[in-house]
């Protein structure tokens, strides 16, 4: 009977037009129900959970969602959900009820999503992308992978997650049945659930017996803790619901002001394909590598870049010796221009001070100590290879800004020259033979400073006062991006322009959440920047973009729950992106940019049982 259903979907799938729901003679095909109960083992359950898209066609349903925030306070929303995954369609509705104002509208009708920000009154508008029209998902089993569901990636809703139950089921840990209750006036099978390195459950999960979906989760301290930090309930549902075309549709209200779709992961390339680069124009990716257990140690890994585009002669992760243990916050690597050594700040002390900053030679794996301060921010090198900047603070209130050679010659300070109204200053980067520095205090405006490196001579960047927003020069050094924000509108209005502050433009603009990182592509082409998409949830979803730096193609590559890092490959055909909290873990996944396909970093002895963060692309 179930090899029969599912060729019935299979057919169903491939034949139905996106606005047309199944028949109601579907509906009367019952699968075998999943049979949960206090007698179910670990196994069963986790496989009742991974099968569960197969045993309901469309669902409603509706619930609250309530997190429990670090200072005591809570945040709460209301949430409705229509789903019909065989056609791609669904509807979300979330409403903040305790300490969150804003309400929003997600829509899918097959063909576009259409975000709508009640509260703003402004409507995004996507077209659907063809890689999440996967109808009843079930992911495959892969050691050491994890498959989100496709199509709740476009919702990314808290509520919504709990129907796609597959989500809870592919990473390594014990489900512990504890008791049989009454949820939404269904009957659930009270699981608790332990990661495999903890001794206290993580999750506690209430999974409806018939169709193996969830109708309630408490979630416990990300280390295993009892503290609960968050709950979903579902109070109502209604399971294979028929639904009317108009349950999908942007309401008349919005459909004036929502503008013409936008690309979408699977629509149009990014860059035009071309074949895998040689095994040095490939380059290396360096990160740290945290076990989960307690006990083991960080270390520092690089995996080939060759590992990207050919999995097949992907050589083994390796480890890279260090002369320190890591036992305090970790920036990633900061590699010199041609790739031969990396810039790096951190204490080789128990307290944590003073900060050393360390060279890495590459190929004789060797560390060596240029410079010693009580603290050291993230280093920066010129963009030609000549110098390294870092800023210095005193651990008082103090800070300073000095340059040094690579061999640990011409240690000087910079930043005497900068107006002391303004300490303390941030240092952004490089442009040409200068740093960018601008003014930490607090405040909207105020201007942007040069500081030269050759006698440490400072200058306004600009005439004119602007938003003190980081500006990320273009490496071929014809082009400066930044983040213009109105405090009072709250927009984002990401802009280029070029260095005299002349010929702005407007490449994408945001309402709300916040922009970052921003980066630029080796040839100068392209931006890819994450926008933090602040709903009231208290889980801002992170959104990834591509745009080229006149504002054409603007596209969303990738959607996760944190943003970490972007990096661009060397030859500019991958974007690889760090997600610190995926359902997973903390992982590395690339976005190829001729195909739009997405895939998490792989490697012979790389496993996700380990959190992988602070990337750095070696050229």
């Amino acid at each position: 009977m179930k090899r029969l259903l599912i060729l019935i979907l299979i057919f169903l799938t491939a034949c139905s037009p996106a606005s047309t729901p199944p028949p109601a003679s579907f509906f009367n095909l019952t699968p075998a129900p999943a049979d949960l109960g206090l007698d179910s083992t670990s196994e069963q359950i986790q496989h009742a959970l991974r099968e569960s898209a197969s045993k309901w066609i469309t669902l409603q349903m509706e619930g609250t969602v309530t997190w429990l925030m670090p200072d005591g306070s809570t945040q709460a929303v209301q949430e409705k959900v229509w789903l019909d995954p065989i056609n791609s369609r669904f509807k979300v509705e979330l409403v903040g009820v305790t300490n969150n104002p804003n309400s929003i509208i997600k829509i899918s009708d097959g063909t576009n999503i259409y975000d709508v920000n009640v509260t703003a009154s402004q409507v995004q508008t996507i077209s659907f992308p063809d890689f999440a029209r996967v109808g009843q998902y079930i992911p495959p089993l892969v050691e050491g992978e994890v498959h989100p569901n496709p199509l709740w990636g476009q919702m990314g809703t808290p509520l919504a997650n709990l129907a796609f139950a597959s989500d809870f089921s592919q990473t390594k840990g014990t489900f512990k049945p504890v008791a049989i209750e009454s949820v939404a006036g269904r009957e659930s099978l009270v699981v608790e659930w332990t990661y495999i390195d903890n001794s206290s459950p993580s999750l506690k999960l209430w999974i409806d017996t018939e169709i193996g979906i969830l109708l309630k989760m408490q979630e416990f301290g990300k280390s295993g803790t009892a503290a609960l930090v968050g709950e979903r309930v579902v109070n109502s549902i209604s399971i294979n619901p028929s639904f009317e075309n108009s349950v999908f549709s942007l309401p008349p209200e919005y459909q004036a002001i929502a503008p013409a779709a936008t690309n979408q992961v699977g629509s149009l390339p990014v860059v035009p394909e071309s074949g895998p680069p040689s095994e040095e124009e490939a380059g290396e990716l360096y990160f740290f590598y945290q076990p989960r257990q307690q006990g083991q140690s960080i270390q520092l890994v690089k995996v080939s870049g060759v590992c990207v585009y050919d999995s097949a002669n992907c050589p083994p992760l390796e480890i890279i010796p260090v002369p320190f243990p890591f036992n305090f916050t970790i920036n990633a690597l900061s590699w010199s221009p041609d790739g031969k050594f990396a810039a790096f700040s951190y204490s080789d002390q128990s307290n944590g001070s003073p900060t050393k900053l360390w060279l890495f030679d590459a190929a004789a794996k060797t560390w060596t100590s240029l410079a010693e301060f009580p603290y050291i921010d993230p280093p920066f090198w010129s963009p030609d290879g000549s110098w390294i900047a870092f800023r210095t603070q005193d651990g008082l209130g103090g800070e300073d800004v000095y340059v040094v050679r690579a061999d640990g010659s011409e240690l000087k300070s910079v930043s005497t020259d900068l107006p002391v109204e303004g300490r303390p200053y941030i240092m952004d980067g490089w442009y040409t033979e200068n740093i960018i520095m601008r003014s930490a205090l607090p405040g909207s405006a105020g201007s942007i400073y040069l500081v030269r490196t050759a006698n440490g001579q400072s200058r306004p960047m600009f005439e004119t006062i602007l938003t003190k927003a980081q500006f990320v020069a273009s490496p071929d050094a014809g082009f400066l991006a930044y983040d213009e924000y109105d405090y009072n509108t709250q927009n984002h209005v990401l802009k280029v322009m070029e260095p005299d502050g002349a010929n702005a433009v407007t490449i994408a603009s945001f309402t709300g959440g916040s922009i970052y990182p921003l980066v630029w592509s080796p040839d100068s082409s392209l931006i890819a920047f994450n926008y933090y998409r602040s709903f009231t949830s208290g889980e801002p979803g992170a959104e990834v973009y591509v745009v080229s730096r006149t504002g054409k193609n603007q596209s969303l590559v990738y959607k996760g729950t944190t943003v970490g890092r972007l990096l661009f490959s060397p030859n500019g055909k991958y974007l690889l992106v760090e997600e610190t909290t995926s359902i997973s873990g903390g992982h590395l996944f690339l976005v190829n940019l001729s195909t739009l396909e997405q895939k998490i970093l792989q490697a012979p002895g790389l496993s996700t049982d380990y959190d992988w963060y602070a990337p750095s692309w070696r050229p």
